[in-house]
């Protein structure tokens, strides 16, 4: 599995190297009621141009071009969640909040993942068995207390119908879940709320916070079914992400009707 983290990551590298180039040198498109840039579709040809020549046969979802190859997900069936830039609106706005995602699942779990952050120079990884990374060093254990007045917690950037929270604690969002999920395994933020978002927004980045202590999980308490959304589909329900021993206290604090 190593080799397959290596691999992920020496193309998040490439694909993030080229969304530098571009960084401030191309403009906001319209995608229903999102954005794009060229530089989203750009960064992605990177990726999926570097797994069909390593997997050639594996099915990939992408934020841009979406499924691709079989979305029957067997047990064994290894596949691919990509975003090219998770954070196209900081991206475009010259903010450092954007990431380059790309996770490889098999079946319905994430077994290794990748989330670059190359404006903040930092890069974190992980695979299912090992200890989650940044910047090649291992990431402390998140804390497992409740938070503090004065602790984080990172929300979707815009109202969602139907999802609101009584936190008690100070909130923020950077519009990009990558990143809140991989800043909250640094230990930057008590835990991350979400909307009902895809595969490819934060799959690479729960892997990476779940090998450093954390718990990610829908807002009902079920766990996340990853191979029921692999054909680009939206999650079923908000999804939480919190240490591991407060996540049931996290999920008091929200509030979700459909």
């Amino acid at each position: 599995m190593s080799d397959v983290v290596s691999f992920i990551e020496e193309t998040a590298r490439k694909a993030g190297a080229r969304a530098v180039e571009l960084f401030g040198r191309v403009e906001a498109e319209p995608k229903g009621r999102s954005i794009v840039s060229r530089a989203d579709r750009e960064v992605e040809r990177i990726i999926i141009g570097e797994i069909r020549k390593t997997y050639p046969d594996d099915p990939v979802l992408a934020e841009e071009s979406g499924a691709s190859g079989t979305v029957d997900i067997g047990p064994d069936t290894r596949w691919w969640a990509i975003d090219p830039i998770d954070g196209t609106g900081p991206y475009l706005k010259g903010l450092p909040f954007w990431a380059v995602s790309v996770a490889c699942l098999r079946g319905t779990r994430v077994v290794a993942g990748v989330v670059h952050m190359p404006a903040m120079g930092q890069i974190f990884t992980a695979e299912a068995t090992g200890t989650a990374m940044r910047n090649g060093a291992p990431l402390a254990q998140v804390s497992q207390g409740v938070p503090g007045d004065h602790d984080y917690l990172f929300v979707p950037c815009g109202e969602v119908a139907g999802l609101s929270h009584r936190y008690p604690g100070r909130f923020l969002a950077l519009a990009s879940a990558a990143c809140h999920i991989c800043l909250t395994a640094a230990g930057s933020a008590f835990g991350t709320l979400m909307e009902p978002i895809r595969a490819y927004d934060f799959a690479a980045a729960a892997l990476i916070y779940e090998r450093a202590g954390g718990s990610v999980a829908y807002f009902s308490g079920a766990e996340i079914d990853y191979a029921a959304l692999a054909d680009g589909r939206r999650a079923p329900e908000p999804v939480l992400a919190a240490p591991a021993g407060q996540i049931d206290w996290l999920r008091e604090c929200v509030f979700w009707e459909q």
